[in-house]
Formats: structure tokens, sequence, C-alpha cells
């Protein structure tokens, strides 16, 4: 059983109020009515079309041609037809003769009344206000992409990302999976609102980066200009403000948001294209080249994560960059499978 499906039972309720349905198909029927409000208003609504096609009257009349008899069949379905031509095989082509119309009323009055109920059905769905349309913009493995929203603001996307969003916008509510940099414009009376996995950010109007894929547990918030208030979806009263400079983690697993005391090392380097490492932490830089260039790397040591590096990467390719890593922190760095391993005595932790 389909709610709402008006179209199919337009018809059902045509043979319902005309006395043609079976025990089966009236059972199939109220259960429908019962099934929700709006299906219970458009059967009374098909209930007062009836009653009007009800008070027409009609009588027999006069036929000298068979002309007279084509519009009749005309009007009425082809099982009406064929039953009422039996009845009519001895009228002559030219004779003048009175036509009993008591099977040819009721089918009649049965077409009329499921045309009528159709059109009411189109004036039904005529009524109903329109949706709006969902506008939906994905990325594929390797591929990114910027977006201009309605409202002026932009959004790029990284790979394997897609959003979604009502095509007017005038909401200002937008859903994402994956990840994305946001260049929000700003209207005081209009907050910017991101649903993403179990998080949703608001903004009025600032830069951030948003990753929610949905395979990872952690939901991330980096803040470069402005602020964002970030909340777990099941208790938007609850938002944390993330200022500027400082990232907002949530842990899907428990609902919770966490403000990290600086931002995530790299959060949109996907979008600059560009790794800067100030005296970060081996640990963080490891964690930033991962993600940056989707791959593992490992230490032989977890005195290694100990360390600090820095350096520039402008456009960087993995290969140089690990190299560099390596030698800048007196390392060997080791080809293993699709990653790297990083081997040697490493650092003290606070030196």
């Amino acid at each position: 059983m389909h709610v709402n499906n008006f179209d199919s039972y337009s018809e059902l309720i045509g043979k319902h109020l005309a006395g043609e349905t079976s025990p089966a198909e009236e059972r199939d029927l109220f259960a429908w009515i019962a099934a929700d409000g709006a299906n219970r208003q458009f059967f009374e609504e098909m209930e007062k079309v009836w009653k009007i096609t009800e008070s027409a009257h009609f009588t027999p009349f006069e036929t000298d041609t068979g002309a007279a008899w084509m519009n009749i069949e005309q009007a009425i379905d082809t099982s009406a037809r064929t039953a009422a031509a039996g009845n009519l095989e001895s009228i002559g082509k030219t004779s003048t003769r009175i036509v009993p119309l008591s099977k040819i009323r009721r089918y009649w009055s049965m077409a009329a009344a499921i045309l009528l109920i159709l059109a009411a059905g189109l004036w039904w769905a005529i009524r109903q206000p329109a949706q709006p349309l969902l506008v939906e913009v994905k990325t594929g493995s390797q591929e990114k992409n910027e977006v201009v929203l309605p409202d002026g603001s932009h959004v790029w996307l990284n790979e394997n990302t897609r959003i979604a969003y009502h095509q007017d916008f005038s909401a200002r509510k937008i859903n994402l999976e994956g990840e994305a940099f946001f260049d929000v414009e700003r209207m005081e009376t209009s907050p910017f609102e991101i649903t993403s996995g179990g998080a949703k950010t608001t903004v009025l109007g600032t830069t951030f980066n948003v990753r929610a894929y949905p395979s990872e547990n952690l939901i991330e918030v980096t803040v470069r200009t402005g602020k964002v208030a970030l909340a777990a979806s099941n208790q938007p009263s609850k938002p944390v403000i993330i200022p500027a400079g400082s990232s907002g983690v949530l842990d899907k697993k428990v609902a919770r948001v966490v403000v990290e005391s600086g931002k995530i090392v790299n959060a949109d380097a996907w979008k600059t294209q560009k790794l800067e490492f100030d005296n970060a932490l081996v640990e963080d830089v490891l964690n930033s080249l991962e993600r940056y260039f989707d791959t593992k790397i490992s230490v032989s040591n977890e005195k290694i994560k100990s360390c600090h590096f820095k350096a520039v990467f402008e456009k960087p390719e993995i290969e140089e960059t690990m190299k560099v890593l390596a030698f800048g922190l007196n390392l060997q760095l080791e080809k293993a499978g699709d990653g790297y391993v990083l081997k040697g005595e490493g650092c003290e932790p606070g030196n």
C-alpha cells in the first residue's frame, strides 16, 4: 500500500462510490484512507464530487440515426460500450425508437465520476505546494571542484565529496558528505548551516574547512577567519564556538565536540596545494602527509614522532617530500608497499 498515491486510488474510489468494489478492494481502500490524513481529505473531496454527479438527471432519449449512438460510444469506456451493445443490436440505422438507459446510465455515471475524480485529483496536485528542486554536486576520486552558491558563497570540494542544497537557497542550508572549504557571504539575518554526518555547523560569514567523510569517526572543522558554531546534530541547542585559528572535532561515537588548542595542521592543504610545517611535531607532520597523499607512513621508533620539523612545500610530490623529511631529521627512508617507513633514533619528548 502506498500512502498519498492519489492517481492509483482515484479509480478505486470511483468504483467504491458506484458500488462496484469487491470486499478485498474495500479493505484496501479503507486501509489507505486510514493510513494518512491527506488520504482521508482526498477521499472526502471525491465524495463531494460524486454527490454533485448524483444530482444530475439522466432521461431516455430518442435517436433516429446511428450517429447518436456513436456519440455515446465516445463518452463511455470500451467495457460499457460492449455491455450495452448486446441490448441495442436490434436498433436499425434509420429507425426511431426509445432506448432504455438503465445500464447505459450506470456506466455513464461511473465514467463521468471517474473523469471528475481524475480532474479533481489534478486540481488537488496543483493545490499542493511545489517541492523545491534539490541541487547536487559530486566529485570523484582525484577530482576537485569549485561551486558558487546562489547567495554568492564559494565552496571548494575535495575528492569523493558530495553537497546538496535547495535550488532557491533561501534558507542557506547545505548537506555535506566528504571534505569542503567554505567562503561564506556574510548575512546578519540569515545564518549559513551545514549538516555533515552527525554534526551541524552554523556561521554568519567566515572561511573554514569541514572534513566529514562517512567512513571516518571524526568530523573536523578548522576555522581560518571569523568563528563557527559546531554542535552534534542531536544537540543543536548546545553548540561549541570555534574561533579563527583553531579546530573543532566531533567524535560521532559519543556526539561530543572538542576544541583543539590550535588548528589542525594543514587541514585545507588539499585546496591550497601547500604544506607548511613551522616547528611542527613530527606526529602531526605524518598525519598531514598521510591525509594529503592518501598513503600510509609508519616509524620504526616511536621517538621519531616526538621530533620537530620545519619546511614549506609548494605543490608537493610525495617522493620529494619524504626525502626532505628524512634528510632533515637524519632518518632512513624505506618504501613499504604503497607506503613508507622512517627509521632512526628519534627524539626525546619535549626536545
